[in-house]
């Protein structure tokens, strides 16, 4: 399965509507795909393993201060480089999210299917 796709008709969520819209959104409610109107949820295993993976590098924030101090760089400014280089890398692992269609949905396309 791709990321950021519609499951039942295949649309691509860009980034930034990706952003803009679910990316703060509780994982566990629904949304309508802005195609073919099917309930969508994300997927809440991937979304922790992907908040992990997201937020490990925050740990590695002193290093990367230290490592911008051995350029001649300033503490605030090496701390600044280094926090949006790790909310960089945040986000775009927050992108890499799944789709599934929501409980309800699933059960409708099966008996659709049969």
């Amino acid at each position: 399965m791709k990321a950021r796709t519609c499951p039942n008709c295949g649309y691509k969520y860009s980034f930034w509507l990706h952003l803009r819209k679910h990316f703060f959104q509780n994982v566990f409610s629904a949304w309508e795909c802005r195609n073919c109107g099917a309930k969508l949820v994300v997927d809440a295993r991937r979304r922790i393993l992907l908040a992990v993976v997201g937020i490990l590098p925050a740990a590695a924030l002193p290093i990367l201060t230290d490592f911008f101090m051995g350029y001649y760089l300033g503490r605030p400014v090496s701390l600044s480089v280094s926090v949006v280089l790790v909310t960089i890398w945040a986000t775009f692992i927050f992108s890499l999210d799944h789709f599934y269609l929501a409980e309800g949905e699933r059960l409708n396309s099966e008996k659709e299917q049969a």
